[in-house]
């Protein structure tokens, strides 16, 4: 009885205990685009009253100038404003019994704009998956690398994508995928390569031109790395073209450079007086 209890205890699994990780931003990138989004918010919520002097003013050209600069304001205020949030809110912790993530969830045109946070016990979790997702045609592809977890209850919870052209090293989300696994004593499953359609994803708008349920090999991604590296440094050609017209056009110019085509403010030249007289009257003979 005592060899079989003794046995027994020899062939038992001993218990690993895994340090906890915390993967976050670090305060350099908060303190980066907190700094830049204080200093230039005065300059963006000043745009509107800007636009609206000068078309009181009948400056209308001057006015649409204004107002696709501020578009462009917003899209990068916007982006910024992302970036915030994930650096003051993104957190996952990997602990001894569970994974604490405060991540963005949700779908629709803003999904880095919603968090959720989700307390998961190992004993839990089902399968932990990651798969690349493709979006785009052969012009523009953008690739993903995603995983997620499967909980025992048929949850799904994601844990995030990151690009593979850019990966942030604050949130390698495939080893935290990995870690997760390991902790939960399960394989990581990969699902492989699938296309996926960017307006099913982000908006849920179904499009016929992308089957998800086809996959996509290597030789199509290298194809399609290689399609994409073309287009952009035709971009960057076409800009840089672009740019240099622009400055020989100045320079070639009389036009000062930097002078809008209609002028804000008319100048009136006063010349004032150097010396007060007295008027003169002619003189009488008495």
């Amino acid at each position: 009885m005592t060899d079989a209890a003794v046995s027994s205890g020899e062939h038992a699994l001993p218990e690993v205990k895994h340090e906890r990780d915390v993967y976050a931003v670090g305060g350099g990138r908060k303190t980066f685009f907190s700094f830049v989004f204080l200093l230039l918010l005065p300059f963006f919520a000043s745009l509107p009253a800007m636009i609206y002097m000068r078309v009181k003013s009948g400056l209308l050209f001057d006015a649409i100038g204004l107002g696709i600069m501020a578009t462009a304001f917003t899209i990068l205020m916007f982006l910024i404003v992302v970036e915030l949030l994930f650096s003051l809110l993104a957190r996952v912790e990997l602990g001894e019994t569970s994974v604490k993530m405060t991540l963005p969830s949700g779908r629709g045109p803003t999904p880095m704009l919603f968090y959720k946070s989700y307390d998961i016990p190992y004993d839990q979790i089902q399968t932990v998956e990651t798969r690349r997702e493709i979006y785009g045609g052969s012009l523009v592809p953008v690739l993903l690398k995603g995983a997620r977890i499967i909980t025992k209850d048929e949850k799904s919870i994601p844990i995030g994508y990151v690009s593979e052209a850019n990966v942030d090293p604050c949130f390698p989300y495939p080893e935290i995928a990995k870690k997760i696994a390991d902790r939960a004593r399960l394989p990581l499953i990969d699902r492989g390569n699938v296309r996926r359609s960017f307006r099913r994803k982000f908006f849920g708008i179904k499009g016929s031109r992308v089957n998800e349920v086809d996959a996509v090999d290597e030789a199509q991604i290298t194809e399609l790395n290689k399609s994409h590296h073309n287009v952009v440094m035709g971009l960057v050609g076409a800009l840089v073209v672009l740019i240099a017209i622009g400055i020989v056009d100045d320079f070639a110019s009389e036009t000062p450079i930097g002078q809008t085509a209609s002028t804000a403010f008319p100048v009136v030249s006063k010349i004032a007086p150097t010396a007060k007289t007295k008027p003169t009257t002619p003189a009488t003979k008495q």
